[in-house]
């Protein structure tokens, strides 16, 4: 028998609104709109993933401009209905249907709770998170969680980006830092219940604006793994970072002051990370970029790239070493 191919693909699409859009984000004309939207659309074309994990959706017309232009091939969309106070959110286009749909906004009992956030609490995740589930056989069900955590950039008071003294910059980017690491706690607990008592795969994919060594990103993953052929207890919950796989010279995601970062990740459960046949990062259009964020309004292409994934899963059940019942 032949194996089930199965592919997936993450990528912040960079404040994909419609023209001047009221957010003040987004191209200035419809021109421009237009040009980046084909752009979006020959990429993914090309690649032609099964399953696609956007960050950065804006407007939720422009999420439809762009899955119309995809046409029937990728007719199931879902979009978070978290977005955070810019607007922008996660979403999925896929060419399977979208089932089991959850948000996670909230801190569950077990993360990180009672914070100080200035005068207040951290209580929620800025940009909620989206899990979906995809059926690839009777049966066979992966699932899938987007998320996109706390931006490096800061933003003081009154909207400001410069800080009024050293004090004050210590200060918010020590709270940055914070609140993606709440993020990734309380995401990483959500996950805990996905991952625990079963044999269901799981990816997890997204904008984590952190490297792989970062502290947030080892959250998400769980303990490390000392080898691959032996099996252990934790095996049931740690994911695998497929960066390795992708080859040295394309292994980043993003140029940011000229330096190439790796922040845009897929993960996967134990049960899928011995099917994978390739990963890679489509970094050939990106651009390198800095904090003027207005000078990205006019932008034709994302300041990401595009981090996708291919699997191929032994059709035959007794060739597998997950149940196909998931369970």
């Amino acid at each position: 028998m032949s194996p089930l191919k199965f592919s997936v693909m993450t990528w912040n699409v960079e404040n994909l609104f419609t023209p001047n859009h009221a957010s003040g984000s987004g191209s200035r004309t419809p021109e421009i709109y237009q040009r980046k939207l084909n752009n979006l659309v020959r990429t993914i074309t090309a690649i032609s993933p099964d399953v696609i994990g956007l960050q950065e959706i804006g407007d939720p017309q422009a999420f439809a401009d762009l899955q119309a232009l995809l046409g029937v091939r990728y007719r199931f969309t879902r979009l978070s209905r978290y977005p955070d106070g810019r607007g922008i959110r996660v979403g999925y286009i896929a060419k399977l249907p979208l089932l089991q749909a959850m948000d996670y906004d909230d801190y569950p009992p077990g993360s990180l709770l009672n914070i100080p956030d200035g005068n207040s609490l951290m209580r929620d995740m800025g940009r909620g998170a989206l899990k979906i589930t995809v059926a690839l056989a009777p049966g066979l069900v992966v699932n899938v969680v987007n998320c996109h955590l706390k931006s490096k950039l800061v933003t003081y008071p009154n909207g400001r980006r410069y800080p009024l003294d050293e004090d004050e910059r210590a200060r918010y980017t020590g709270l940055a830092l914070l609140k993606r690491t709440t993020e990734a706690v309380a995401l990483r607990v959500h996950l805990n219940r996905l991952l625990s008592y079963n044999d269901a795969p799981l990816i997890l994919m997204g904008d984590l604006n952190d490297e792989a060594n970062a502290v947030t990103t080892q959250i998400l993953l769980g303990p490390e793994d000392r080898s691959l052929a032996n099996r252990d207890k934790f095996d049931d919950i740690r994911l695998y970072l497929l960066d390795e796989y992708i080859p040295g010279e394309r292994r980043f995601s993003r140029i940011y002051h000229k330096s190439q970062e790796m922040i845009d990740h897929l993960a996967v459960s134990h049960e899928l990370i011995f099917y994978l046949r390739q990963a890679d990062s489509f970094v050939e259009p990106i651009a390198n970029i800095d904090a003027d964020v207005e000078s990205r309004r006019d932008a034709l292409y994302p300041d990401h790239a595009a981090v996708f994934a291919r699997f191929e899963i032994p059709d035959d059940d007794a060739d597998r070493h997950f149940s196909i019942t998931g369970q």
